[in-house]
């Protein structure tokens, strides 16, 4: 048996001498010396005893004891046994003999902890090694397959969250009504993923051209045409139980029936698009209390989740636009409602709904610290303004609708804004721009609210001088409002013409404007009519979810019924833009 370094072996005999000598083998003892016992050589403690006791006994075992010389010691230890047979009767040799074991030494293998750990040194730094090894080796594979794990999931993922947190910012944008350029391209250019996200994507882009679609038929004049594909929209949005897309839809279709019943007011006649006033009027009313009522149950639904955010604020801005739509349509129709002072009363109730929630919104938006769009807001003030002059023209009083106030309000915006050529207000249009739109309505106010046309005439003089471009719609009401004014006024500053000169010269302007005018909304129209299958694609939308409209009848189609002269027709057209472009009415998009 090999021992570690530093052990040793003893062997002692089964008894001692009677000097207490048992010795046989000890460490650095040799025979030669004499006897010696056992625990001299050692120097063991007391636990020694029972151990040296077992061996004398001839029992095997192993244990540990503490030596003063060697410190810890593990012990293993056996009897050395001799064979012999004694005779069971020496006197009598045939009873025969008996097999004896005689322990003759007791022999014993000694380690120190301290050996037997060494021993051990080499594999524990070799299996120390080789684990290092191993975990190394290990670590990188682990390492690469959760890169290889990260990475794929990263592209599954990506490729699966992309396009959804794109279509939701898309969404959001339509909650909030600010669908933007970038929105549009998102869903047109829409890469996609998965089937249910690709099915989604193209619901909504669907959706989104056909309101675009209404809406660029509306604006074109073509009202027949923005009335039939929002009128079939309406029935996709509500099958498909889209209530926001109903209450746009509603509300869209409620703005197309005034203008239908004012391009039948303007034209004189007594039906459009199969309608009859009465029939307009009615269709109207439920399309805008529809529109209203939805508007009002989500308006609560996000206030009572989300308080007074600019989300909701935002929202609410768009509830009052539905409220002011549905005003200006019970004012103008009440002339030819079933009970014109019960439609009035709603009218008027409908604008101070209106005008209160303006107020809302502004107060709220600087009190919480938010930041107002001026561009927007001035634009919707306008529109407030273009509204209800359009109503004081129909003979409603300018002090029961606080026409001035609201006019007061715009100029004093714009005359802020204009001691700041870089404000935000002039960055698409210049401040003489802003000016001349302003000077129109101007113009309306002086001479229909104030009966003054020398003041409207001195407003209508300014752009024509001071300004080197004019927007032609201004440049025409001025004209005409000059016009007026040198056939109507007995102001000693008025210029004489006494041969008539002036008069033809503003005459003859008026003329080449309006020709200018049904020339551009012919174009604008030929250029709609060639975008309905190709740019926009919804020539399959005509024939997949407008069903009644076939494809060559959008371009080519006789507003009363019968085939009508090209001028004719042009006349009918222009009177319908002029009418759908007032700017008075908010069309949603989306």
């Amino acid at each position: 048996t090999k021992l570690a370094d530093g052990g040793f072996t003893i062997m002692i005999t089964p008894g001692s001498d009677v000097l207490g000598h048992d010795t046989v083998v000890g460490p650095g003892y040799s025979l030669k010396e004499g006897g010696k016992a056992i625990e001299d050589l050692l120097l063991p403690d007391d636990a020694f005893k029972p151990i040296l006791q077992n061996m004398k006994d001839g029992k095997r075992g192993t244990d540990i004891f503490f030596s003063t010389i060697y410190e810890q010691i593990n012990i293993t230890y056996a009897p050395v046994v001799v064979r012999s047979y004694r005779p069971l009767n020496s006197s009598d040799i045939a009873s025969g003999v008996e097999q004896q074991h005689l322990t003759v030494f007791s022999l014993a293998f000694l380690d120190s902890d301290d050996a037997i750990a060494k021993s051990f040194q080499g594999i524990n730094d070799f299996s120390s090694k080789t684990v290092n090894i191993c975990i190394g080796v290990l670590s990188a594979l682990v390492a690469i397959s959760i890169m290889l794990i990260i990475y794929i999931a990263f592209r599954v993922t990506t490729s699966m969250t992309e396009p959804i947190l794109q279509l939701l910012d898309v969404i959001q944008n339509i909650n909030c009504m600010g669908i933007s350029n970038d929105d549009t391209t998102k869903l047109t250019n829409y890469k996609g993923s998965c089937c249910e996200v690709d099915s989604v994507y193209k619901t909504m882009e669907m959706l989104y051209k056909v309101v675009q679609f209404a809406n660029s038929a509306f604006f074109s004049g073509d009202l027949e045409v923005a009335y039939q594909v929002l009128r079939d929209s309406l029935r996709l949005f509500t099958r498909l139980d889209n209530k926001k897309a109903i209450a746009i839809a509603s509300n869209n279709l409620g703005n197309t029936m005034l203008t239908i019943y004012r391009t039948m007011k303007a034209s004189g006649r007594e039906e459009m698009c199969g309608l009859s006033k009465r029939e307009v009027i009615a269709k109207g009313t439920a399309y805008f209390a529809h529109s209203i009522k939805l508007g009002e149950e989500s308006y609560d639904q996000f206030y009572n989740e989300q308080g007074w955010s600019e989300e909701c604020l935002a929202f609410m801005q768009f509830l009052a636009n539905r409220y002011f739509n549905r005003a200006i349509f019970f004012l103008t129709t009440s002339c030819d409602s079933e009970n014109r002072k019960e439609t009035e009363s709603l009218g008027f109730r409908d604008l101070q709904i209106t005008a209160d929630m303006d107020v809302e919104i502004v107060d709220q938006c600087l009190e919480m610290g938010f930041k107002i769009n001026r561009v927007e807001r001035y634009e919707l003030m306008m529109g407030r303004v273009r509204g209800l002059l359009a109503l004081v023209e129909l003979g409603y009083s300018p002090d029961e609708l606080f026409i001035e106030d609201q006019i007061n309000e715009v100029y004093q915006d714009l005359k802020n804004a204009m001691k700041n050529p870089s404000h935000e207000l002039f960055k698409e249009i210049s401040a003489a721009g802003r000016m001349q739109k302003l000077d129109t309505e101007l113009i309306k106010y002086f001479s229909q609210a104030k009966k003054d046309n020398n003041n409207a005439a001195r407003v209508a003089i300014r752009m024509l001088i001071e300004d080197e471009y004019v927007f032609p719609d201004a440049e025409e009401k001025a004209i005409k409002m000059l016009l007026t004014y040198i056939n109507t006024t007995e102001d000693e500053n008025c210029p004489k013409d006494e041969n008539g000169n002036i008069v033809k010269e503003l005459g003859s302007e008026i003329e080449t404007l309006e020709h200018d005018y049904v020339q551009s909304v012919q174009r604008s129209q030929s250029s709609f009519n060639g975008s309905t299958g190709r740019e926009t694609g919804m020539r399959s939308l005509n024939i997949s979810i407008i069903p009644n409209i076939s494809e060559g009848n959008i371009s080519d189609r006789s507003v009363g019924g019968k085939e009508e002269l090209p001028r004719e027709k042009s006349e009918r057209r222009s009177s319908a833009v002029r009418e759908s472009c007032r700017g008075d009415v908010t069309m949603e998009l989306f």
